[in-house]
């Protein structure tokens, strides 16, 4: 890519030069409010391209210091999203340990819980036993 741009300035410096060289006549130029005379008119076709890339070359200069500006602040911005999600990764792993931990106490609990439910429906069981058995009159002794 830098090659071609290369040929074609390279190929407009000279079709500029072929040009100056064939118009070479004496000219008065006149700017606001300066004013030349009898200036070759080679001499201002030169100054005029050289002053035409020379404007190009500051704009190109300008882009490219607003590019390399604009690259390094991205470079910024993706190093604090690469921490970011780093950081998203390992609260990420921390919350599953922490997820994984409670579901194992959560059934921990409830089989506790079973057996404790167990422990009550036996005891209320033997609860129910004893009441029948304090219904019943008491035995009588006939010795």
């Amino acid at each position: 890519m830098l090659l071609a741009i290369a040929i074609v300035a390279l190929t407009f410096a000279v079709l500029v030069a072929m040009f100056a060289i064939q118009n070479s006549a004496l000219v008065s130029i006149s700017f606001f409010s300066w004013q030349i005379r009898d200036v070759s008119l080679a001499v201002v076709i030169l100054g005029s391209a050289a002053l035409g890339a020379l404007a190009i070359g500051l704009f190109t200069v300008v882009r490219e210091i607003g590019l390399k500006l604009s690259l390094r602040s991205c470079n910024v911005k993706l190093e604090d999203t690469v921490k970011q999600l780093e950081e998203t990764k390992e609260n990420s792993l921390f919350l599953e340990r922490e997820v994984k931990r409670l579901r194992e106490e959560a059934i921990a609990k409830s089989k506790e819980l079973e057996t404790e439910r167990r422990l009550i429906e036996a005891l209320e069981v033997e609860l129910e036993a004893t009441r029948a058995m304090e219904i019943l009159p008491e035995p009588e002794n006939d010795i």
